[in-house]
């Protein structure tokens, strides 16, 4: 069959389509290598700041991206039997995040001690916060509300916890604290999570995009080649 016969077989708007969704897959694909680009700097990045020693929180605060890198703050008195017991779960086992708060500069900012399983036992100490710097969550449409009446938390929010701590907190960061660094040894209380869990699938992602635009191209084909031989035999 000659190049003609196949273009004769080829229905305009199938072909529009059929070019417009190959177009589309394949721009896809190269945005996923661009997003694959960008996550290998993030976590190249990431993995730079967690062998960097802490630094003190007002100046990483003051610099445009502060988000987990390593901070300290001053000595700071916190009572257990006075924190904030969010709900919260470290794999399928229930248990709650507990805050607390620290003085820093005019405001004072959120501290995420750890995780604990039940409600620890009042115990004023003190300790050095060390730790990661972490941009407050946003509320979403499935997010659980907060019972402030209640002292019942399912989110961090610096605007209602604030009240309960008796501080007026940050709202754009709070502090992930480090356990070990901040030697604070307390029974029932392990670590939370000091570093964001980066998974990178995007060359994974890529290839499917553009296995789908080839896959496309090549049923298109087998259609007009189907469709050419059916004409001939007419």
């Amino acid at each position: 069959m000659t190049l003609r016969e196949y273009l004769k077989a080829v229905p305009p708007g199938l072909a529009i389509t059929a070019g417009i969704a190959f177009v589309i897959l394949n721009g896809l694909g190269i945005w996923q290598l661009e997003r694959l680009k960008w996550k290998e700097g993030l976590i190249a990045d990431m993995a730079r700041t967690e062998a960097a020693a802490p630094l003190p929180a007002e100046t990483l605060l003051a610099q445009a991206k502060p988000d987990w890198r390593s901070a300290a703050l001053a000595a700071c008195k916190i009572d257990l039997g006075h924190a904030i017991y969010m709900h919260s779960e470290v794999d399928g086992v229930p248990g709650y995040r507990v805050l607390t708060a620290c003085p820093l500069e005019e405001k004072a900012m959120l501290v995420d001690v750890g995780f604990a399983r039940e409600k620890l036992p009042p115990a004023a100490l003190v300790i050095t916060p060390v730790g990661r710097l972490r941009a407050f969550e946003k509320s979403g449409p499935f997010t659980l509300v907060n019972r402030v009446a209640e002292n019942d938390w399912y989110w961090r929010s610096a605007t209602e916890m604030g009240p309960r701590l008796n501080a007026s907190l940050r709202d754009d960061y709070f502090l992930v604290l480090d356990l070990k660094a901040s030697h604070a040894d307390i029974a029932g209380l392990s670590q939370g999570p000091l570093t964001a869990p980066l998974p990178n699938r995007h060359m994974e992602y890529a290839l499917t995009w553009f296995g789908l635009g080839w896959a496309l191209l090549g049923v298109f084909g087998s259609v007009i080649y189907q469709r050419a031989r059916k004409n001939k035999t007419v």
